[in-house]
């Protein structure tokens, strides 16, 4: 039966991972397996709440799934992860084998680090003279960084150097600081050292690039070298001397023992791999490779990758604009699907964008309310590319990763899941398969905070568009009743009556007056005043058709904008209200009864006479009215 194997690394070390891979899917081959690879970007240097939402990548579906987990754990950076994943997997009885960390009662495949290294460090006292060494390493508490100090200080020792402990630093396994150290060294004036000995390349690189930008020469001013065989190492100039892990040998022993495992073989300890040292220019050397040529074919190539990167720019900034004016989730996913039809070159045959709906359908929410219980929960698959084509947007259950996944006996995939998250909060994951070109290229990391970062934008917008609509209706509604106030109707009826003149179609204006309101706020109070207004402007409502502006236009004053409404519509309208007021006053709530005077006009498109002409006219009959009906009360007009 085919199996499924999981892999927990970090997409910094992609080129340690890359070559494992080549192990790992020699062996798939064999054993006829997919394999999982989880690739979180998290970093010691990162807010720690973005490297825990890197981190939550590792918390996507379900253990128990796979038939067996390898852990890259002395890459995760994140020994408490590495450790915490292991353990998980062995308490559900999932077999599990830590790569690069001991860990208790999991076996382990680790480099080691002390025969490269040893050879490294005995190479550069043996045979250029170093004495005075600065060594960087990631950091103070990561094994490959103990382990390689050690041996550092062991082999200067056995020359009878001292690695002093003022020349021990740490780099936090990127490029900021290793640049940091070196220009410290520089400006303390006190020289720089024979050599530098760093913990990986990457540092190293960065180290080097301070040192020309300070007008050092390498070698012949200060020695560097690196540990990890980085392809780009051997393309730089010089090329840089450093360690191989031989990791294809690590990625197959890995799955040697897991098939063991599975089996039901019990296997137990460390076993161990040996490093290469990787002799190159940067030490002074020529090496046992011709790096004139590998730096011939990598700027052979140099303007291919540079059209490839500009083009990958100029799609994901087409993207992002698209993104910026979508309305709503269905308008996302409509749009998503079609850009990345059109769009797939740089994330291969298959590729999943997948999203949990809530964060986009509820916009309105703080992230720690959708993600309170630190579940995904469902999740919309809402682009999923096989092959070239489209295929159904279909919703992902719980544990459920790859859309429309089947198995196929003898044909082995390799799946790429990447976490999409703003800080701790997890709305989705992206899934690429086989041999992507973001990911073979080393693109991968920018791709995915791009395409975060229009996401995030995209909820923004959408929220601020929320803001705005229900801010409009703030300004444009009277609290008190929900008609429309002056506001909107100088904003709201202006347009309409122009658009009447134009269409030739009447329109009503009709004012409406509540009759004795003074007498009811002196007698009864203003709470019972503003229930009265209140009563009238539910009368007028009970109508009112989709289009038509209600609208409270002072104290006791109401105005209706009715388009394409004729005398008839406006008579009904006359009538409904006065009708619906009358049921208000003989529903005995009130101590008083409550009248209005009402009168309308209907606007002529062939006259040349403004809006503001009409609200007057209708309100010169409505005040008409309203003496009539005061004096045969024979009350004051008020």
């Amino acid at each position: 039966m085919k199996k499924k194997i999981a892999v927990y690394a970090n997409g910094w070390s992609i080129d340690s991972l890359m070559q494992s891979l080549k192990g790992i899917k020699k062996y798939a081959a064999e054993k006829d397996f997919d394999t999982y690879v989880y690739l979180s970007f998290a970093t010691y240097s990162e807010h720690i709440n973005i490297t825990r939402g890197e981190l939550n990548l590792f918390d996507l579906g379900n253990m128990e799934d796979y038939d067996g987990i390898i852990v890259f754990s002395t890459m995760l950076n994140s020994n408490e992860t590495a450790v915490e994943l292991c353990r998980k997997a062995r308490a559900k009885n999932v077999p599990v084998v830590s790569i690069g960390m001991e860990i208790d009662d999991i076996p382990a495949v680790c480099v080691a680090n002390e025969t490269g290294m040893r050879d490294l460090v005995t190479h550069l006292v043996e045979e250029h003279g170093v004495k005075n060494v600065v060594f960087i390493g990631g950091t103070p508490d990561h094994v490959d960084s103990i382990a390689r100090l050690k041996v550092t200080e062991e082999v200067l020792k056995e020359h009878g150097y001292e690695l002093k402990s003022e020349n021990i630093k740490y780099g936090q396994w990127g490029n900021s600081e290793p640049q940091n150290i070196v220009r410290r060294i520089h400006e303390s004036g006190e020289g720089m050292p024979d050599a530098f000995i760093v913990a990986n390349d990457v540092m190293a690189l960065a180290a080097s690039t301070e040192l020309i930008e300070l007008g050092y020469k390498i070698p012949e001013d200060v020695v560097m070298t690196g540990f990890d065989n980085a392809a780009f190492g051997q393309y730089s100039y010089p090329a840089l001397s450093t360690v191989k892990q031989n990791y294809e040998e690590v990625g197959e022993e890995a799955c040697g023992i897991l098939f063991d495992i599975i089996a039901g073989k019990e296997v137990t300890g460390t076993h161990m791999v040996p490093s290469s040292f990787v002799c190159a220019e940067s030490c002074g050397c020529k090496g046992g490779k011709n790096y004139e040529e590998m730096r011939y074919a990598y700027c052979r190539d140099a303007y291919r990758r540079h059209v490839d990167a500009s083009l990958l720019e100029q799609t994901e900034r087409v993207l992002r604009l698209h993104i910026s004016m979508i309305p709503d989730y269905e308008a996302l996913k409509e749009m998503m699907r079609d850009h990345y039809l059109d769009n797939h070159r740089f994330e291969g045959s298959e590729f999943h964008l997948v999203l949990n709906a809530d964060y986009f359908g509820n916009i309105m929410a703080e992230e720690s309310e959708i993600y309170a219980d630190g579940m995904h929960g469902d999740m919309d698959a809402i682009v999923s590319i096989r092959n070239g084509e489209i295929l159904p947007e279909v919703t992902l259950k719980e544990g459920k990763l790859i859309p429309q996944y089947k198995k196929k006996k003898g044909e082995q995939h390799v799946f790429f899941l990447m976490a999409l998250h703003y800080f701790q909060y997890n709305y989705g994951y992206v899934v690429m398969a086989d041999e992507p070109y973001v990911v073979v290229e080393d693109m991968l990391y920018p791709y995915m905070e791009k395409l975060m970062q229009s996401l995030k934008l995209l909820r923004i917008n959408l929220r601020l568009d929320t803001l705005n609509r229900n801010l409009t209706r703030l300004y444009d509604k009277d609290p008190m009743t929900g008609l429309y106030n002056r506001f909107a109707y100088e904003n709201k009826a202006m347009p309409l009556f122009e658009e009447s003149l134009v269409k030739k179609t009447p329109m009503t204006v009709m004012f409406v007056d509540i009759n004795y309101m003074k007498r009811i706020n002196d007698q009864y109070g203003h709470l019972h005043g503003d229930n009265a207004i209140k009563a009238v402007s539910d009368s007028i409502m009970a109508n009112m058709k989709e289009g038509w502006i209600p609208v409270r236009f002072g104290g006791d004053e109401f105005l209706v904008i009715a388009p394409e409404c004729s005398e008839k519509e406006a008579k009904k309208l006359q009538r409904v209200i006065l009708d619906e007021l009358e049921k208000k006053n003989n529903d005995g709530t009130r101590p008083y009864r409550i009248s209005v005077s009402c009168a309308h006009v209907v606007t002529d498109p062939f006259r040349r006479d403004t809006l503001q002409d009409y609200v007057k006219e209708a309100d010169g009959l409505m005040y008409e009215i309203k003496q009539q009906v005061h004096a045969r009360d024979g009350m004051p007009n008020r």
